[in-house]
């Protein structure tokens, strides 16, 4: 019982917390007072609307010329929805370039003016000054919607869109750019300098962008963007975080079989996930009086991680065949999808070392009970923990889609296969972040995860390099038969063959192997720093 009432008082005091860093949080209110004092405020704004005045005016002049010599309905109907798309594609284009620069320096600037050190001598958190930042740059972003709402609005009047579609559309863009002013102040926060946090801004929600399209892209392949219907169903849900979504999803549905969400709904709710996560792992670095915030950060991935990959999968086994109706390929595809966010964080937390003012020694390499932490003992099991979950919850979607008698038994051997591969392959990625480490001493952790990303685009790249150059157009070589890759480009052609379920398993199996192995060099009685 005493448990439970902890418990209780945990959840208690966070949801109290969440609720004051928006309603009673005197940053908030500071930032607007300041963002709107300068004229530039009020000179960015009349430059914004003059360019979507232009550009609307361009397209409606090309419209209306192609409706004059335009006699079939469908053909008009779709005149118009082009006009729609180049109104909104402006307005998400110049959102998308104007909400990184609104937080970019939001951190850096405090720190360039000393007065991060005032914040320090005050009661406010870490998260209420991040919180604070975050929706005053927000507020601007709507600001900016809402002056747009009658220039947008043309396209409603010529019968190209709905106003109700319209709005969706912008409360899909409205939390696109929230995401981006989350990654604009996560980079503030870890930039030394103005000018180093918008490079970074920009390269971050560049990177944000570029993987969230191929999303888009895969949702194209399945549900045809160039359709407009309120039947027509969602199928990538994480797509939704791309702003540019908002150009084809205001009148569509996520699928999950026993109910269904529409998609502006998900895509607010997928953005404020995505934006706690990243204020969450941005405060552990600003210094206020927050305790270590990097164990609710990792509990929240514990979380997004699985749910990610039910919402990857579940949608599109609702299709007509279920699982079988999704080509190998495209299964592949997917399942990459799921695994590529757990290796990019296994290069992150895998190496160790002393980061600035913060230690962190080399106390082992297997601690169940420190995965919750920065200790270099818990990275195994969490990220052991994590990819489990996260497997679980793509099996889980198939059981939930009811397409379990759908399924083969090659289907299933593939699945398997490639849940061991991915498995393998963060098992070596986390040797070399151990092993980067040791090479290190232990002095720098940015120095360990450099050489970890160095050595890992090595691994990566160098065999195909030395193919090329070696063995020309060969289909095998010495150098194919070690590079990790290949057997993701061999299930690319026959993912339900069993030499390529062999080649998988084989592929996880030294995989694993090596990275163990790296892992029980650097233990604590191997180290030159234990």
């Amino acid at each position: 019982m005493a448990t439970l009432r902890n418990a209780w008082a945990d959840w208690r005091k966070s949801l109290v917390g969440m609720f004051t860093q928006v309603v009673a949080n005197p940053v908030i209110g500071r930032e607007w007072r300041v963002r709107m004092r300068f004229g530039r405020a009020y000179l960015l704004q009349a430059a914004y609307l003059l360019f979507m005045i232009l550009i609307t005016a361009l397209a409606y002049e090309w419209v209306m010329g192609d409706l004059q010599s335009l006699a079939n309905p469908y053909t008009v109907q779709q005149a118009l929805l082009s006009f729609y798309w180049t109104v909104m594609g402006t307005l998400v284009s110049l959102i998308a370039l104007i909400a990184p620069a609104l937080t970019a320096n939001a951190i850096t600037l405090e720190r360039e003016r000393k007065t991060i050190d005032l914040l320090l001598a005050t009661p406010l958190t870490a998260r209420h000054l991040l919180t604070g930042k975050l929706i005053g740059s927000f507020g601007f972003i709507v600001l900016l919607l809402a002056l747009t709402l009658p220039i947008s609005a043309v396209s409603v009047l010529l019968g190209g869109v709905s106003f109700g579609d319209l709005l969706r559309a912008y409360v899909i863009i409205a939390s696109g750019g929230l995401a981006l002013c989350a990654i604009a102040l996560f980079s503030s926060v870890y930039a030394r300098n103005s000018t180093m946090a918008v490079l970074w801004s920009y390269a971050r929600v560049g990177l944000f962008l570029l993987a969230t399209g191929i999303l888009l892209a895969i949702q194209g392949i399945y549900s045809g963007m160039s359709s407009s219907g309120s039947g027509v169903a969602w199928r990538v849900p994480a797509a939704l975080l791309n702003p540019f979504a908002a150009l084809f999803a205001a009148d569509t549905q996520v699928d999950l079989v026993h109910f269904q969400v529409p998609s502006w709904i998900m895509a607010a709710a997928l953005c404020l996930l995505f934006t706690r996560l990243l204020l969450t792992s941005a405060a552990r670095k600003v210094g206020l009086y927050d305790k270590d915030t990097l164990p609710s950060a990792r509990r929240q991935l514990l979380l997004l991680a699985p749910l990610h990959g039910f919402l990857t999968l579940a949608p599109l086994m609702t299709t007509g065949g279920g699982i079988m109706a999704v080509s190998g390929e495209m299964l592949l595809v997917l399942l990459s999808t799921c695994a590529t966010p757990i290796l990019l964080l296994t290069g992150w937390i895998a190496p160790f070392g002393d980061d600035e003012d913060r230690s962190s020694p080399n106390d082992g390499i297997f601690r169940a009970s420190k995965m919750l932490s920065d200790a270099p003992s818990g990275a195994l099991p969490y990220l052991g923990l994590l990819w489990l979950l996260t497997v679980g919850a793509v099996y889980g979607a198939i059981v939930w889609t009811g397409t379990t008698t759908s399924t083969t038994d090659d289907w299933w051997g593939f699945l398997h296969t490639m849940s061991l591969y991915f498995g393998g392959l963060c098992l070596l990625l986390w040797g070399i972040g151990r092993a980067s480490s040791r090479i290190m001493k232990g002095k720098s952790l940015v120095g360990a995860r450099v050489l970890t990303l160095a050595t890992t685009t090595g691994v990566v790249t160098v065999p195909m390099v030395l193919h090329l150059l070696l063995f020309g157009r060969e289909s095998e070589s010495p150098m194919m038969r070690i590079w990790l890759l290949k057997p993701l480009f061999d299930a690319l052609s026959a993912p339900t063959d069993t030499l390529t379920h062999f080649n998988l398993l084989y592929a996880a199996i030294w995989m694993g192997a090596i990275g163990l192995v790296m892992g029980l060099f650097t233990r604590p009685e191997a180290s030159s720093f234990s």
